[in-house]
């Protein structure tokens, strides 16, 4: 038998909870795992933003159960555990980004940061694992970053929810171990997903002139659109690694993934973090200065412009 249809059979039965599914790696997990024969329910915020997964889903000549989840709603919580019954693996990848300095950003700001990639994902899980232990089996699948385990300047929020998101699968990891139960942890560093793309945030006050921290902020985008977003990995490869670590008999406790993530670690373990830090400050600090330097000369051709016109 093809190793393809032994690994359908044996994934078939399977349930698998995919949160944060309208794009990203959600969406490209599903179709593979659907595609692996998991059973699976792919999940969203906002089903009307269905149609690229179903697309997806088609050319893949697959299926998937695509269900409403909003991880910030504690009933849309209950209502898709109570939905999905017993699941196998859970993969909690539903998370947000808005970028800014800690300065700028809000208390809201803050706190649905750390709803949607913390809060939300403790509530999900506590609902799911009972049905795990009862089994003593199943997959716990966190998608972290490498944010949350480096820093990620500004977007402090973001990287603190990360953090706490690493402690927490840490902790119970050890906590279901007895049940069977594996929970893995996985880090990526900068891949070309919506969250970085299309589906981007930036602060509330984040081109605030009155902010200390204005020029800053527009020099860090800078940075990232010119410099780092070039270099990101592709989506793809995560959710090939995702899968990997559905059907693998024994995960690894966590994944680091992509280029930089990589680099960044090895360097922090060889206890050249500070140097890292200071090679990002240098960059940030250079397109901060071309950025105060493009806000000058946009200033200087709107007063020739002035200047110019009929009195």
């Amino acid at each position: 038998m093809p190793v393809n249809a032994e690994n359908n059979q044996k994934n078939e039965k399977k349930r698998v909870l995919l949160t944060g599914c309208s794009s990203g790696f959600g969406k490209l997990t599903a179709v593979l795992a659907s595609r692996q024969g998991f059973d699976v329910i792919a999940t969203m915020r906002n089903t009307d933003k269905r149609e690229p997964l179903e697309r997806a889903l088609s050319l893949a000549n697959t299926s998937a159960r695509i269900e409403q989840l909003d991880v910030l709603d504690p009933q849309s919580i209950e209502r898709i555990a109570e939905l999905a019954g017993l699941v196998d693996i859970l993969v909690n990848n539903a998370g947000i980004l808005i970028t800014g300095s800690f300065l700028d950003q809000t208390d809201a700001e803050m706190h649905r940061i750390f709803d949607t990639n913390y809060f939300g994902i403790v509530s999900l899980t506590r609902l799911i694992a009972p049905g795990m232990i009862q089994r003593r089996s199943g997959r716990i699948i966190n998608i972290a970053s490498l944010a949350g385990l480096v820093g990620h300047p500004f977007n402090a929020a973001y990287a603190a929810s990360k953090h706490a998101l690493i402690g927490f699968t840490k902790s119970i990891r050890l906590e279901l171990k007895p049940f069977g139960i594996d929970v893995v942890s996985i880090e990526p560093g900068y891949h070309k997903t919506e969250i970085i793309g299309a589906n981007a945030n930036q602060s509330e006050n984040f081109y605030n002139r009155q902010s200390p921290m204005f020029t800053w902020n527009r020099g860090f985008l800078r940075t990232m659109f010119e410099e780092i977003l070039p270099r990101a990995g592709r989506p793809e490869a995560v959710a090939e690694l995702l899968l990997k670590v559905m059907i693998a008999d024994r995960p690894r406790p966590h994944y680091i993934i992509g280029k930089d993530a990589k680099f960044a670690t090895t360097l922090q373990w060889l206890g050249l973090g500070p140097w890292l830090e200071r090679k990002v400050y240098r960059k940030i600090k250079r397109n901060t200065r071309l950025e105060n330097q493009r806000e000058e000369e946009k200033k200087s051709r709107r007063k020739e412009k002035r200047q110019d016109s009929p009195k």
